[in-house]
């Protein structure tokens, strides 16, 4: 199979699970990727091996201002594909979908869309320039052989997806909780690790805020972006009631969510990808670390919560609702105790990665059954 990414596998745990799933499922994977920064050696992750990479060692921004430059990322690809040997394609997001349904055609091969984030959704675009973004979004759809979604929600997103072949595969944490006794803490401890850019608008400030009179509780943030210098400031001035670990490993950020108390995911809905990202990551790993969290109400990642019953949803701008909600499951342990047992109960039962690996391995088993 060849899977198409406009990235590297380590930047993407998603990514390389997915690659871990087909080759445990017997097949060969080529990855054709962008390698953005011109590294001098690709780092293949240590959890995967054995897979071919076909690289665009081509110097590129992040964000939007790639666009201008995707003509040759398109170019490489379609070529690319035509000369990889492969039964399937599966091609990730806006970004790489057209050049791989062309060659797809051209080779009379299957081809998955696979969508992370609906593209144009990402930033807050005007209504005009969505309309369009979405019109295409659908029109790749339609031409692919099946649809794969992030997340239920994302038909919502689009008002519809039109293919009959539609799964939702949602990113789950691996079971590093399995078999192990998290730690007691001293003290009450939130955790937030991801991205630490202004533009995501995790409202980490007011989380600093909220805990700034609540006795016993601290707040542990890992990551990496242009908030770091603040943070360290914040933790400075915290007096012993915050941490800053820096970048982690996906493994590192496991094992802090394990020893943490309660996660949180408080994001400002700017653009429509916040108010569908019910698969987002710390949702997953919440589940799977058996804790409790706090959410964006009025989200997907809200309804999930309250469908499951493992957190709270608060107003991610208001400080008083936050502390609130932190007060609420620190001094409530039968309140606790039920969202964390809900929150596993979810993992054992939906949210796991045997039971999204059957989703995703059947759907290729089913395209590839029709076709021959």
């Amino acid at each position: 199979m060849a899977l198409i990414r406009t990235n590297l596998v380590d930047r993407d745990p998603w990514m390389e699970k997915e690659i871990d799933t087909f080759q445990r499922g017997g097949y060969t994977v080529t990855l054709i990727a962008w390698d953005r920064e011109r590294r001098k050696e690709p780092v293949q992750p240590p959890a995967v091996s054995g897979y071919e990479e076909k690289l665009l060692r081509f110097k590129a921004p992040w964000g939007m201002g790639v666009l201008p430059l995707l003509p040759i990322w398109w170019v490489f690809e379609f070529f690319t594909i035509l000369k990889t040997k492969c039964d399937i394609i599966q091609a990730i997001d806006l970004d790489s979908i057209m050049p791989a349904e062309m060659a797809a055609r051209l080779k009379r091969k299957p081809v998955i869309y696979q969508i992370y984030d609906i593209y144009v959704d990402r930033t807050a675009a005007p209504k005009a320039i969505r309309s369009i973004a979405i019109f295409f979004e659908k029109l790749f759809m339609r031409f692919a052989t099946a649809v794969q979604l992030s997340n239920e929600t994302q038909a919502q997103e689009v008002n519809g997806v039109p293919n009959k072949n539609v799964v939702a595969v949602y990113n789950p944490a691996p079971d590093y909780l399995k078999g192990k006794n998290p730690p007691v803490n001293e003290k009450f401890t939130l955790l937030y690790a991801g991205v630490l850019y202004r533009s995501r608008g995790a409202n980490l400030d007011k989380v600093f805020q909220a805990i700034k009179d609540i006795d016993g509780v601290k707040l542990v943030v890992a990551g990496y972006g242009d908030m770091e210098d603040e943070i360290r400031k914040w933790v400075k001035e915290a007096n012993g009631k915050a941490e800053f670990l820096g970048r982690l490993t996906y493994q590192q950020v496991l094992e802090q969510t394990i020893a943490s108390d309660l996660l949180f995911g408080l994001y400002t809905v700017t653009t429509p990808t916040v108010k569908y990202a019910a698969s987002a990551n710390k949702l997953m790993e919440a589940m799977m670390a058996k804790k409790p969290i706090l959410v964006t109400k009025d989200t997907a990642m809200a309804d999930l919560v309250k469908k499951e019953d493992f957190g709270i949803a608060v107003d991610p701008e208001n400080v008083n609702e936050i502390r609130q909600a932190i007060l609420t499951l620190k001094n409530d342990p039968a309140l606790y105790l039920r969202y964390a047992e809900n929150a596993r109960r979810a993992y054992e039962r939906t949210y796991n990665r045997e039971v999204m690996e059957k989703r995703l391995l059947g759907l290729y088993a089913k395209i590839l059954t029709k076709g021959n």
